[in-house]
């Protein structure tokens, strides 16, 4: 089914062959892959057209409805069924951010409309989240739930499931499609808020949240001022990039206005169904027909067959029970109020008393009326909506793409900057982030750094301010220390450059919209959008270390690139912890409480401390300070990174503990603890220097890790 495929591609580990992906597309659009799609700007017209024209179906639509005072039947069709595709809004460009392009200017960008979208800087803020706010002020709470619940609503339709399911599996895959995803944006972008919800809009006195579903306008959360303008702009630097880039971006914009438009013809013909009575008890009883039949052998009808057997029918012809059932005593047609069937057999005295719900009784009820003297008005034309065929089972769990495996750190290092994980590299990253946490676990209680040993309800903001104390003791007493050499400090600053310029790559899973928007992942969102200077390459975090670098007479490679990872300056041993990083930020869920313990670590970690022993440091040779002062004042612990990771993990805490036994509490616990011990866990030997910070207690001293992570055999964590 097309909701299960949904469902599954809402997963944010999940990977997707780009042949089932292509299969999707091809069954939501026709639109011919091998063919020159038009010109961007001619697809761009003809989705103004579109928007206009279909904004005119909808108006008459929703006047017919007045008129026949069906609007609040209207209003609840169009949002039960446009659902599945509000849930998609702006999440095409969630995994278009991926630590090989940490400092390209346009993923930036992409960044920026994305953040824009879900509402960086608050909980349930995002585009869709004000759809599911409109749901509710319109009496339809069931609507106002997570995309993977949103699944299991079974009164949408399974093909309005098929484009938004589609969307999200592209999403998956920037690395084979992210031309095509900017032809996709610069069309929604250029079509705004959807003909369907316009027609539900008011005027001036509508909720905010209707402007929100506008994706031609900025929710102000960031310093978007035009989404679409900034969309456009995207799609032409694409497209600059060469003609296969431009073709791409044609293909994905044709492609997108073309399901599009199928989507609506759904969408129309389900909503007019509802509205009209006969059509919208055929569709219940389709519905409903598979477990009725189950029932009802010996119930023998008026032309001979028996209820069961005009129930099997019913699950593809629903016309013949439908005409036996009007002509039974329990139906008056005209009359609802005076049929058994609605206020005895169903009713609350009746024997079949919740069978069917009060949506399902309305309809009923509606349909008996109607019976007498049907609407004509409301009659729809006979469909000419495709309806997609859902994908065969298992398409989705075949590939094709094993993926590579790496042979060593630095090949490690290279293929883990973009985005996807496919099997074999999957194997080898969970193979990796359990062995380094095994190193981890070994080193809880080691130290008076380690997180507390149990959580309370006080949080750990009192802990968080204890540390930060600690490093400003600690800061005070080394200042009299030696001064390391500009060579140390040059080598030190270069081996850090692997490590630092993925800064924050460890949360690149939480740019998922799902994540992003919790409780407890919205700040981590937040940090990762700091960490990459808010869309704005002057504060991106990897480029300002590279200023540092470039006067230190270092020019690094492009950071994604194979020549920056072989590059024989770096000692392996500087790579091991990027690549615990890079494995880490790609498997957000199935390493959750690891990563917000290793967030606090590594947003903690040179706060009060070791970053003003690195200014001192720095300044003294005359080189810039900037990295380090930025970092000491944005981690802060009262309203910094640090503050925010702390808040994150005393969130989910809380909700760990009441959904779970003491055991399993306790366990969640130990698993954050371990995650903030992985930042710097102790060498097996002895307890050495703290290996994790940036910049750390005792600066531009020499690594010992105690040998490579490879020679270690995986251990799983408990």
């Amino acid at each position: 089914m097309w909701r299960e495929t949904y469902r599954r591609c809402v997963d944010p580990e999940i990977f997707l062959d780009t042949t089932a992906i292509q299969t999707f597309m091809a069954e939501v659009a026709s639109v011919d892959p091998e063919a020159d799609p038009p010109n961007l700007s001619v697809t761009l017209d003809e989705a103004s057209s579109w928007q206009y024209e279909q904004r005119g179906v909808y108006r008459e639509l929703t006047d017919a409805a007045e008129r026949s005072e069906s609007s609040e039947t209207l209003a609840h069709a169009l949002l039960r069924q446009s659902g599945p595709l509000a849930s998609t809004l702006g999440t095409w460009l969630q995994g278009m951010s991926a630590p090989g392009v940490f400092e390209d200017e346009a993923h930036l960008r992409i960044l920026a409309l994305f953040a824009d979208d879900i509402g960086v800087g608050g909980p349930r803020s995002s585009r869709y989240d004000a759809f599911k706010i409109l749901a509710a002020q319109y009496g339809r709470p069931e609507l106002a739930v997570d995309a993977d619940e949103l699944a299991a609503e079974r009164r949408v339709r399974d093909h309005m499931f098929a484009l938004p399911a589609t969307l999200f599996a592209i999403s998956r895959r920037s690395d084979e499609f992210a031309p095509l995803i900017v032809g996709i944006d610069v069309v929604l972008r250029s079509i705004g808020v959807l003909p369907c919800w316009a027609a539900l809009r008011a005027g001036d006195g509508a909720p905010a949240e209707w402007t929100r579903l506008d994706l031609a306008r900025s929710t102000g959360a960031t310093d978007i001022v035009s989404p679409l303008d900034t969309s456009r702009e995207l799609a032409e630097k694409f497209c600059a990039t060469g003609a296969a880039a431009r073709r791409q971006v044609a293909f994905g914009a044709a492609w997108m206005l073309n399901a599009l438009r199928s989507w609506d013809e759904l969408l129309l013909e389900e909503v007019r169904a509802a509205l009209h009575p006969q059509r919208a008890m055929e569709q219940l009883i389709r519905e409903r027909a598979r477990e009725g039949a189950v029932y009802h052998q010996n119930f023998r009808m008026g032309g001979g067959e028996t209820l069961s057997e005009l129930m099997e029918r019913a699950r593809t012809d629903p016309g013949p029970l439908l005409k036996e059932l009007a002509a039974t005593r329990m139906v008056k047609p005209g009359n609802a109020g005076r049929s058994s069937l609605v206020n005895g057999l169903i009713g609350p005295k009746g024997p079949m008393f919740r069978i069917f719900s009060a949506d399902d009784v309305e309809v009923i009820s509606k349909w008996i009326d109607s019976l007498a003297d049907l609407d004509h008005e409301l009659e729809p034309p006979p469909s000419a909506a495709r309806v997609p065929v859902a994908p065969s089972p298992g398409l989705l769990d075949r590939t094709a793409e094993e993926g590579v495996v790496p042979a060593d750190i630095r090949e490690a290092y290279f293929v883990l900057q973009g985005r996807v994980l496919a099997p074999g590299t999957r194997d080898f990253a969970l193979r990796f982030v359990n062995r380094w946490l095994a190193r981890a676990k070994r080193s809880l209680g080691r130290t008076d750094r380690s997180l507390p040993a149990q959580w309370t309800s006080a949080g750990l903001r009192p802990w968080l301010l204890d540390m930060h104390d600690k490093h400003g003791v600690e800061f005070e007493t080394g200042r009299s220390g030696s001064m390391p050499t500009r060579e140390q400090v040059v080598d030190e600053t270069l081996q850090l450059a692997p490590l630092t310029l993925i800064d924050g790559s460890w949360l690149q899973g939480f740019t998922d919209a799902r994540l992003a928007t919790t409780r407890y992942g919205f700040p981590l969102f937040e940090t990762y959008w700091d960490e990459l200077g808010n869309g704005d390459i002057e504060l991106n975090h990897p480029k300002i270390y590279r200023d540092v670098l470039r006067e230190m007479g270092i020019v690094l490679a492009p950071t994604g690139s194979r020549e920056f990872a072989y590059d024989p300056r770096f000692r392996e041993e500087s790579l091991e912890r990027p690549v615990y990083w890079l494995c880490l930020g790609k498997l957000p869920q199935t390493f959750m409480p690891e990563i917000l313990g290793m967030n606090l670590a590594m947003e903690l970690s040179g706060v009060g401390g070791s970053y003003r022993t690195a200014r001192r440091f720095l300044k003294h040779y005359g080189f810039s300070t900037h990295f380090v002062d930025l970092h000491n004042t944005i981690d802060n612990v009262s309203t910094g990174h640090s503050a925010w990771a702390a808040d994150a993990i005393d969130t989910h805490m809380r909700t760990v503990s009441n959904l779970s036994t003491p055991a399993e509490f306790a366990a969640e616990w130990e698993r954050v603890r371990i995650g903030y011990e992985s930042l710097a866990p102790l060498p097996s030997s002895t307890i050495a220097d703290r290996i994790g910070d940036r910049f750390r207690k005792t600066p531009w001293k020499s690594r010992s890790q105690g040998g490579s992570l490879f020679h270690h055999a995986p251990v799983e964590v408990s």
